[in-house]
């Protein structure tokens, strides 16, 4: 997301404000406006810093968020994320402004909303990383690519990495028990988890990880576009991942695996072929090939800018985006 809306402006001269939540999330409040770029970018956060599920929170933005953002002229109005769709249909009751919804992420348990929410509301432009929507402009997100750091080793023992949400459409419970399968075959083998509801690192120390390790495990049962596959490739990693959303358009044998979700005995099979497979690294080699000639923040930079002056020529303004 600061990827997107930061290189927009930066990249391509626009004025952006964001209107968001003030949250309460592992211990930290976030609640303060802040600016960047010579005010061009604005992010303002309305409260009260509630916890990111909290039902009230979400119902009170939605409304909050839509009646403050009609106080605005802007060129397009952008809702990232299903909640502020709801606020761009209260948008539209008073404003015939152009109206686009980004749809990343999406993948939750209420499938039904999403289809209602993707579907049913009309919008001028619908951007997606995830294949499987119709109707929509598919634009994956980009990746920065990393140096790679001198003198910095593999792990000693054959190292798995999976970074995640913990939550139960990731499948972890699926890769711990695949884990313990391949375990009893190389017993030398190591898994390391990371992110929120695991272990949170910074950016370098999980950049340091994606160097270290020798394969990425992503075991989803749903996902649209995953970025992590993206990230893995960035670092040379090959990997191993569900076939879920859009992920088969991009993972094939040449940078990595496919297994079917939510089968601890395909998983596990699939991991310990990677453990004995001596061309490990030049399935890595060509995943980095292929986010270098293609997916890089600039190239989907450029996408999403040609996509919103598609509906607006004159796209240099102001553009008002509720997440």
């Amino acid at each position: 997301f600061w990827e997107l809306v930061s290189r927009l402006v930066k990249d391509h001269h626009c004025q952006i404000t964001v209107i968001t939540r003030a949250l309460r999330y592992e211990g930290k409040i976030f609640a303060k406006n802040e600016t960047y770029f010579n005010h061009r970018l604005q992010i303002i956060r309305f409260g009260p810093a509630l916890g990111f599920f909290n039902l009230f929170g979400r119902l009170w933005f939605t409304i909050q968020s839509a009646f403050y953002a009609l106080k605005f002229k802007p060129d397009i109005y952008l809702a990232s994320t299903w909640l502020p769709a709801f606020s761009l249909q209260l948008i539209k009751l008073f404003k015939k402004t152009p109206q686009a919804l980004i749809v990343i992420g999406f993948g939750s348990k209420l499938k039904w909303l999403e289809n209602i929410i993707t579907q049913k509301f009309k919008y001028n432009l619908v951007i997606t990383d995830d294949l499987t929507l119709k109707d929509a402009k598919f634009i994956p997100n980009g990746v920065d690519l990393p140096r790679r750091q001198a003198g910095l080793p593999k792990h000693k023992n054959f190292t798995f990495l999976t970074i995640a949400r913990n939550e139960p459409r990731k499948g972890i419970p699926i890769l711990l028990k695949a884990f313990d399968l391949v375990k009893k075959q190389f017993p030398q083998a190591k898994l390391r988890l990371f992110g929120p509801g695991f272990k949170t690192i910074s950016q370098q120390k999980l950049d340091q990880e994606l160097f270290k390790a020798h394969c990425l495990v992503l075991p989803s049962l749903a996902e649209g576009h995953p970025l992590v596959l993206f990230e893995a490739w960035a670092h040379h990693l090959p990997v191993i991942t569900t076939d879920v959303g859009s992920v088969s358009q991009f993972v094939n044998q040449d940078n990595g695996y496919l297994v079917p979700a939510n089968d601890v005995q395909a998983l596990a099979r699939t991991m310990k072929l990677a453990i004995q497979n001596p061309s490990l690294a030049v399935m890595g080699a060509n995943g980095f090939q292929l986010v270098s000639r293609r997916y890089s923040w600039s190239k989907t930079i450029i996408h999403y800018h040609q996509a919103l002056g598609a509906i607006l020529p004159k796209l240099d303004k102001y553009l008002n985006l509720i997440k």
